[in-house]
């Protein structure tokens, strides 16, 4: 009868059953038909509980050696069929895999290095040079306009007082002994930001590579607003993941605000994803923030890159 309910046509068959604690041993003949349907039939088969704590642990164990899913809760388990429905990938593609690396070989590397990888891949980056504090006046005359001035090997710059912006060329080398490093990171200053969003994608072995898109800057941790979809995606996907967030309405201009470049922040998006994609063996995590949206631009003015270290 289980068997009847499955079919190339049905993604998912899902059989609501409470086991009663006190014996449920008495409803082992459900568990023995999910399996013989699952082996008969092949299908995705489920056994569902209504509630999660109607689920017992040796039974769920036994569900799972024979390939069917124990789901504990219908809420839950009409979360999880729509996860696994955007998992399938409607376009076709499959999600990478990842494995697990060693801990001992990463290393993170520094921004402007994980900035100018990106950019190979497409990333619009702000226009930077990297010196020793002492030459900021010499590296400062190259620019027009203001500057952003930060030390570099610090993995929290702000929170060091390591980041000074809308500096002008002539004050480049004040700031560059200001920052305490003994190296420096001179950039063109990106004005005219209507939002800033973090993007980034870290190597989980247990779904694949998960790429986060939320709100960036000093209210990442303040707002945690942010969506989580697997890699790969398409620009149809980050602009559903984008549409998600709630601070969706400033990406699309509040109050009289322009709107920041969908098409740009996609762009980024994409990028991250290229570089990723070339560097599957190899990355463990990258983020970009703040992505500095505006209404051209998406421009990546911080990036961290944690990576393989090379032989």
């Amino acid at each position: 009868a289980w068997a009847a309910m499955t079919g190339p046509g049905i993604d998912l068959t899902l059989s609501v059953v409470d086991y009663p604690h006190t014996d449920p041993a008495a409803w082992s003949c459900t568990v023995e038909a999910a399996l013989a349907t699952r082996a008969q039939t092949g299908r995705p088969f489920a056994v569902v509980a209504s509630l999660p704590e109607l689920m017992p642990s040796a039974t769920a164990a036994a569900l799972m050696a024979g390939g069917v899913v124990p789901l504990c809760g219908l809420n839950e388990a009409l979360a999880a069929a729509e996860a696994a429905a955007r998992v399938a990938a409607p376009h076709g593609a499959a999600v990478w895999p990842a494995t697990v690396l060693p801990v001992d070989a990463l290393r993170t590397v520094e921004e402007a290095v994980a900035k100018a990888a990106l950019a190979e891949h497409g990333m619009d980056t702000p226009r930077t040079v990297l010196c020793a504090a002492q030459d900021a006046a010499e590296a400062a005359a190259r620019f027009d306009g203001l500057l952003a001035v930060k030390g570099t090997g610090l993995a929290h710059k702000s929170e060091a007082d390591a980041v000074r912006l809308g500096v002008p060329v002539a004050e480049a080398a004040v700031a560059a002994q200001a920052v305490g490093t003994s190296t420096v990171l001179i950039e063109e200053m990106i004005e005219g930001a209507v939002a800033e969003l973090l993007i980034g994608v870290i190597r989980d072995p247990a779904h694949g590579f998960v790429l986060t898109l939320g709100a960036g800057g000093v209210l990442t941790e303040l707002l945690r607003d942010t969506v989580s979809v697997l890699l790969p995606v398409t620009p149809h996907d980050i602009r559903d993941a984008l549409g998600r967030l709630r601070g969706a309405s400033m990406l699309a201009g509040y109050r009289g605000q322009p709107a920041a470049s969908e098409d740009a922040i996609i762009s980024a998006v994409l990028a991250l994803q290229d570089y990723v994609g070339a560097h599957r063996d190899r990355v463990q995590e990258v983020e970009v923030n703040p992505l500095l949206c505006t209404p051209t631009r998406a421009v990546a003015v911080d990036a961290l890159l944690r990576t393989l270290t090379e032989a």
